[in-house]
C-alpha cells in the first residue's frame, strides 16, 4: 500500500516491450490517464550486454514483460531470460503476459491456472521456462491470455484482409478451439492489476484472461469474412477447412484441440469481467477499410 505522501503521485511502470502489440496498446489505452508513468527502454537495451545495470538505473514501482509474448522464439530470446530473472528478483512486482498456448489442447474444457502446461511446442516451451522464472518471486503474476488480435502491423486479422482482397481462397485446419482476444481489451485487464496491486491488492501468482466465447479457427476466418463483405466485393469467398474436427489425416484421428481458459479466478480476486470480442472484431474491420 502506498504511503499518504505518495498516494497522488503516477504509478511509474516499467514496460518491456513496447514496440509490441500489446505494449502499443497499453500505451494507447492509458494516454489520458495521469496516474501511471511510462519507463519504456527500446529493446535494444533489452537485449544489450550492459541491460541489468541500465535497468537498475531506473526507478519504477511495477515491471510488465510485454515482449515474451512476441520474441520467444528468437535466437537472441535467453539473453532477455536473464534479464527477467534480474527483474524478478528486484523488490517491484512483475506482471509477465504469457500464452493460452503453453497447453496441448488435450483438455476438453477450458483450461484452469492449477493446470500444468504440457505443450511441446517450442514457442510454448520457452514461455514455460520464463513463467517458471517469474514465479520463482511469490510477488510476481504470470497472465495467461487467448489469440490476440490488433489491427495493426502483422496481425491475423490483417493477414486475413490481405487474402479477401488479393482473391486467394481461404483455407485452414479446423482442429483448434479458442477465445479470440483484442489486444485493446487485454491492455485493460493489465492496467486493472497494476492499479490494484499498486493501491493494496495481494493476490499474485498465475491468472488467465481471454474473452468471452469459444470458437474454432475456421468460425474466426468466417466472422472476418462476414463483416469484410460489407465493404469489399471480393469477400465473397468461402473458408475451406482442411479438416473437420474428428477427421482423418494419414490414417489417424485428429481430435480437436481446445486452447481456451478459464477466467473465474481473475473476476473472483481483481473483479475482472470478460468482454465480448465480435464487437470489437467488426469495428476494427470497419476501420480497416475505411482507411
Amino acid at each position: 500500500m502506498t504511503s499518504k505522501q505518495e498516494i497522488n503521485a503516477p504509478i511509474n511502470i516499467l514496460l518491456l516491450g513496447a514496440e509490441s502489440e500489446v505494449g502499443a496498446a497499453l500505451l494507447s489505452f492509458s494516454k489520458d490517464q495521469i496516474d501511471v508513468n511510462w519507463i519504456f527502454p527500446q529493446e535494444g537495451v533489452l537485449l544489450g550486454d550492459d541491460a541489468a545495470n541500465e535497468l537498475a538505473s531506473m526507478e519504477y514501482d511495477v515491471v510488465i514483460d510485454a515482449l515474451s509474448l512476441r520474441y520467444a522464439l528468437q535466437d537472441d530470446y535467453s539473453k532477455f531470460q536473464k534479464i527477467l530473472t534480474v527483474l524478478s528478483e528486484h523488490k517491484a512486482p512483475l506482471i509477465m503476459l504469457s500464452s493460452a498456448r503453453v497447453f496441448s489442447g488435450e483438455n476438453n474444457v477450458p483450461y484452469l491456472e492449477t493446470d500444468k502446461p504440457d505443450s511441446d511446442d517450442p514457442y510454448a516451451r520457452m514461455l514455460i521456462q520464463s513463467e517458471s522464472i517469474v514465479l520463482n518471486n511469490p510477488e510476481n503474476i504470470v497472465l495467461r491470455t487467448g489469440w490476440l488480435f490488433s489491427g495493426n502491423g502483422d496481425d491475423f486479422v490483417c493477414r486475413t484482409l490481405g487474402l479477401i482482397q488479393d482473391g486467394i481462397n481461404l483455407a485452414y485446419k479446423d482442429n483448434l478451439i479458442g477465445s479470440p482476444t483484442p489486444v485493446s481489451d487485454l491492455a485493460r485487464v493489465i492496467l486493472s492489476l497494476v492499479k490494484q496491486r499498486y493501491y493494496g491488492a495481494s493476490n499474485t501468482g498465475i491468472y488467465h484472461y481471454c474473452c468471452a466465447e469459444e470458437i474454432s479457427w475456421v468460425r474466426l476466418v468466417e466472422a472476418i469474412l462476414a463483416t469484410s463483405g460489407q465493404f469489399d466485393p471480393k469477400a465473397q469467398l468461402e473458408v475451406e477447412s482442411l479438416e473437420g474436427a474428428f477427421a482423418e489425416e494419414d490414417g489417424m484421428v485428429v481430435q480437436i484441440k481446445r486452447q481456451s481458459l478459464s477466467c473465474r479466478k481473475i473476476f473472483n480476486h481483481y473483479g475482472v469481467k470478460q468482454r465480448p470480442w465480435r464487437s470489437v472484431l467488426r469495428n476494427m474491420v470497419k476501420e480497416l477499410y475505411k482507411a
